[in-house]
């Protein structure tokens, strides 16, 4: 049976998720600590995009489990510069925002770089241990941005949907054009009753306006 478990990091509290079936898991956004893959064998690492709480522990992953890394094809170019997956301004952006309580400043490598080994553009489909994940960009929060719907019942946001929280658009290489235009139409079309698993805080089911 498929176990779906979320792990906070110390970076603005990011999630980090491993989904495991039968001794294999994917792991979405990692950060810095492997232990959850104890006794697993990692098949995919997934980015839901390219900012640096997102995808600090990538080099990590792939080097204890090597697993492909997967995601968007402009995530997998913005992950390359740590002025584009935002490392370098990290802790600044850290000071700057408010809305998660911070006990101090984490600690940041502002040269971090990774590598994306199958990238798609638009939407792909991931079969994996009798599961379909649906993989569709979601340009706005950043330029790299995806959604995955898990069976059509766990939707994967990443920063693009998050409970009772008004989208970040005003990021470095964010877009409010593209989100109007593109990434808005496509989280609506989510369907109500579905359980949001966001980049951060928890998880939640979509309730549409009556």
């Amino acid at each position: 049976m498929i176990e779906i478990r979320r792990y906070e990091s110390g970076l603005l509290s990011s999630n980090m998720y491993l989904v495991a079936e039968e001794g294999h898991a994917l792991v979405i956004d990692p950060f810095a600590d492997t232990a959850p893959a104890q006794g697993l064998k990692i098949d995919y690492i997934l980015l839901t995009h390219e900012h640096y709480d997102h995808i600090s522990g990538v080099n990590l992953w792939k080097e204890a489990t090597g697993a492909p890394v997967f995601c968007s094809k402009a995530c997998a170019k913005n992950i390359r510069n740590p002025k584009k997956n935002l490392a370098c301004h990290f802790r600044e952006f850290c000071e700057l925002q408010t809305w998660v309580k911070l006990s101090g400043i984490p600690a940041v490598d502002p040269a971090y770089a990774c590598e994306a080994d199958l990238t798609f553009e638009e939407k792909t489909e991931l079969r994996w241990q009798g599961h379909l994940l649906e993989c569709f960009e979601i340009p706005g929060h950043s330029q790299g941005s995806i959604g995955m719907m898990l069976d059509g019942k766990d939707f994967f946001s990443g920063d693009s949907l998050m409970e009772n929280t008004e989208i970040e658009l005003r990021m470095p290489g964010g877009s409010r054009k593209m989100w109007e235009t593109i990434g808005r139409e496509r989280i609506e079309a989510i369907p109500d009753g579905t359980r949001i698993r966001p980049g951060h805080f928890k998880s939640f089911i979509l309730h549409k306006p009556i």
